[in-house]
């Protein structure tokens, strides 16, 4: 190769050398297309919980929702529950508040298979009707009467039937179904029952407590139809006379109370004429077994009597009917021990018995007797439980009661709601009898 050729390939070399290069840094100096950048996204803090097998837990959180302003109004405070048991006073009585206030509390009915207790409430406008209080304390109206004046009632028979009833006009209501419906099966009744008893297979007796008639009334399918079965004026007409000249009430005017026990009715009378009377033969005769017209009763535990409360003002007091021979012996007295002697309720509960006396000062204005509730283990010896205060104005104490379970009870007193306990172990025994010294 001649030395021109030689100096030709060189310079071509170097020439190639340094397009290259110039080709190359141009490709790195270029500008490298980026993806757009993703939005900023702050570092969330890992949750750390203890786990129950020894260490901790530890958990990142999702991105959470944009966030969402609080509300500007403030939250309402849940109402309190309706119903609040009170703790015991010194009578040994809880009261039942109820939260709103419902209205005061007449005839009440506890159901041992729902374990409900059912109310007749005069609510504060007036409006008479019947309300539930749950096992749970949860209360609700489940019957609603009207707002007239006069007697309401409620009972249930030995097959659960509730029987409820308005005076003014005295219609008269019937659930099967424990209170979750009802049905009207009378609205012509003069009157309200005092007193409902039945026989377990569907003869039911109803007492009428009205204004000059004392009707025994008489439903044979239940309490579904009623019809005026005896009519003690006319069945006693020497009775069915007026008090006084220019006084139109008639000495045996009404009925106070019906009972059924081992297929003999009983029935007693007023207001004058207060007498018992006994039929054995499904009310065709009747027989008069004490001078006094029990307004409440409770049959013995073994069934072989039953126990009568009066209603006078200090003249009969308690009695004891035995069945196996036809007497009715008296047992406590009112006058000794300073009682009005009116009996409203009996009840059972846990094998003791139970007798609530109320005062009524409008018989007299001098005299304001003793109230409240004695108790008997037996039926005959009888004990003071729980004592109320004294009247000294134109009022009446109205009290009734119902068995709640083998040791409570429920018991009205003036409209208020209280639950109360039966006397357990050696009560008895520490407590001294009326009578004992």
């Amino acid at each position: 190769m001649t030395r021109t050729t030689r100096s030709f390939w060189l310079t071509f070399m170097v020439a190639a050398m340094l397009i290259s290069g110039l080709a190359l840094w141009q490709w790195r100096n270029e500008p490298i297309p980026m993806p757009p950048a993703a939005p900023f996204a702050p570092v969330r803090p890992a949750v750390v919980s203890p786990n129950p097998n020894g260490g901790i837990n530890e958990a990142i959180p999702p991105t959470a929702p944009e966030a969402v302003p609080p509300p500007t109004t403030e939250i309402p405070t849940p109402p309190p529950p309706p119903v609040q048991i009170l703790p015991m006073n010194a009578q040994r009585l809880e009261r039942v508040e109820f939260n709103p206030f419902i209205g005061d509390i007449f005839r009440v009915v506890y159901d041992r298979s729902s374990e409900n207790l059912f109310m007749t409430v005069v609510e504060s406008d007036g409006m008479r009707g019947v309300w539930k209080l749950s096992k749970d304390l949860q209360i609700e109206r489940v019957l609603k009467g009207n707002n007239k004046a006069g007697e309401v009632f409620l009972g249930q028979t030995t097959t659960g039937v509730l029987i409820a009833q308005f005076d003014n006009p005295g219609s008269i209501y019937r659930s099967v179904d424990l209170g979750r419906t009802w049905q009207k099966v009378s609205g012509d009744i003069d009157g309200a029952f005092w007193q409902i008893a039945d026989d377990g297979k569907g003869t039911v007796w109803g007492a009428l407590h009205a204004y000059n008639k004392a009707i025994l009334y008489r439903s044979t399918d239940d309490g579904l139809t009623w019809e005026p079965w005896r009519d003690f004026q006319k069945l006693y007409p020497e009775y069915a006379t007026t008090y006084a000249a220019g006084d139109n009430r008639l000495k045996l005017r009404h009925l106070h109370s019906v009972a059924y026990l081992n297929g003999r009715l009983f029935v007693g009378t007023g207001d004058m004429a207060r007498f018992t009377f006994m039929s054995s033969d499904n009310g065709e005769t009747w027989k008069k077994i004490w001078d006094e017209g029990f307004t409440a009763s409770v049959p013995l535990e073994d069934r072989s009597g039953l126990i009568l409360g009066p209603d006078r003002l200090q003249a009969r007091g308690l009695a004891v009917y035995k069945l196996s021979d036809g007497s009715a012996t008296e047992v406590w007295q009112p006058r000794q021990y300073g009682y009005a002697g009116y009996t409203y309720s009996m009840t059972d509960v846990g094998g003791s018995y139970f007798a609530a006396f109320h005062n009524e000062t409008n018989e007299t204005s001098t005299f304001t007797g003793r109230s409240g509730i004695i108790v008997s283990p037996d039926g005959y010896r009888w004990y003071p439980f729980l004592e109320f205060e004294k009247l000294n104005n134109w009022a009446r104490t109205d009290i009734f009661m119902t068995p709640l379970n083998q040791w409570q009870g429920y018991v009205t007193l003036n409209g208020g709601l209280y639950r109360f306990e039966a006397p357990i172990g050696r009560w008895y025994e520490m407590h001294k009898a009326f009578g004992d010294k």
